[in-house]
């Protein structure tokens, strides 16, 4: 079975939320025998190219240098080389693709989409921009097969078609051993103490809120507790540029960049609180990942952070600054009990574990393309 992935800009270790979830599906789904996964992928993502990675095979692609035109274009070329190739499944990821999706299926290929997100309402795009994205999902829903990451999303989409499951994004366990001395010295290299500082991590983009969060941490006037930003954009704009620029002009706030592997790890299991004030989300993986390391979280009362079904008190208006503040004071004092943070763990590996979520997806290429 020869399946084509499109839609992520990169993996391993690049930026993003599709590109986190194909990293950890791909990884797994290539140790099967009768599977040969392709992605197509943007060339500028890599510092060097990648012939192959966990049995996986590559496809670079040039872009548009561009925020609003990187992905339609990639989009369109990568639909082509599909066409040209004939795999036997494309599985496209994101709405980004989507546009492509009559075409693709015209010439016989078998499709699937994980809709990850409604990008259109996202406040990072222009109205052409909002325009695009809801005429890609109109195109995209004529899939074979689409993968709602989330109950809304699923909701949502059986309005339109009855060819869609829930398979929620998943979360890695086992986490890689990071020595002692490898801790130190990443801690050491930002200036941070263990349980001393609050941490987020993502993309710099509007729908992220990161400006709440920093001045939510600024009005808690506590120089015991530093605040450490790690991310950026993609692609550098008026919003990432705010960001930094309200992060260098308040005491003791990091700004590390977007960080993978050991770095980001210490980074979270050192953290005594993770916040997420996000104003859109599709299913957030960080929140997922946040709780993997059993620290303390907080989050925005969105849906797509309800959804995880944390206690109450680790959510917060979205917006409300003062409130915001208030609960990290509160949980940088205070440490929830291990039976509670054990309890969460156990609810990410009965409904957020990646293995499971492979397995369920191999499934339904074999009901697309019985082999």
């Amino acid at each position: 079975m020869r399946v084509f992935v499109i839609g992520a800009r990169g993996f391993p270790n690049v930026q993003g939320g599709i590109e986190k979830y194909c990293e950890e599906l791909y990884r797994r789904l290539s140790k099967r025998n009768n599977i040969e996964i392709t992605a197509l992928v943007i060339t500028a993502y890599y510092k060097e190219k990648i012939k192959n990675w966990e049995n996986i095979k590559y496809i670079y692609i040039k872009s548009l240098k561009s925020k609003n035109l990187e992905k339609i274009f990639y989009g369109f070329i990568a639909s082509l080389i599909t066409i040209l190739k004939r795999p036997d499944i494309a599985h496209f990821h994101g709405l980004s693709c989507g546009l492509y999706i009559p075409l693709v299926r015209l010439f016989g290929i078998k499709v699937i989409l994980t809709f990850q997100s409604r990008d259109y309402l996202y406040p990072k795009w222009g109205k052409l921009a909002k325009s695009v994205w809801r005429l890609s999902e109109k195109a995209a829903i004529k899939a074979d097969l689409i993968i709602a990451v989330s109950n809304a999303h699923l909701e949502y989409l059986k309005q339109y078609t009855d060819k869609v499951v829930r398979i929620p994004n998943g979360v890695e366990f086992n986490h890689s051993e990071v020595s002692e001395k490898e801790m130190e010295q990443c801690l050491n290299n930002y200036g941070l103490k263990r349980k001393g500082y609050i941490f987020f991590a993502g993309r710099f983009t509007p729908e992220k809120a990161i400006e709440d969060l920093i001045r939510a941490y600024e009005r808690m006037r506590d120089d015991r507790w530093k605040l450490v930003l790690t991310g950026d954009a993609d692609h550098e704009d008026s919003y990432s540029k705010m960001i930094k620029s309200m992060a260098k002009k308040v005491n003791n706030i990091i700004l590390t960049g977007f960080l993978t592997g050991k770095e980001l790890q210490t980074l979270f299991a050192n953290a005594k609180l993770f916040v997420l004030p996000s104003k859109f989300e599709g299913l957030p993986h960080v929140l997922l990942e946040a709780v993997s390391f059993k620290i303390e979280v907080l989050a925005s009362n969105i849906e797509a952070n309800l959804q995880i079904d944390l206690s109450e008190d680790s959510y917060f208006k979205l917006g409300d600054i003062e409130e915001l503040s208030k609960k990290m004071l509160f949980y940088l004092k205070t440490d929830t009990p291990e039976k509670e943070k054990i309890n969460r763990l156990e609810m990410l590996k009965k409904h957020y574990n990646w293995d499971e979520i492979a397995r369920s997806i191999y499934k339904l290429y074999g009901e697309l393309y019985p082999v």
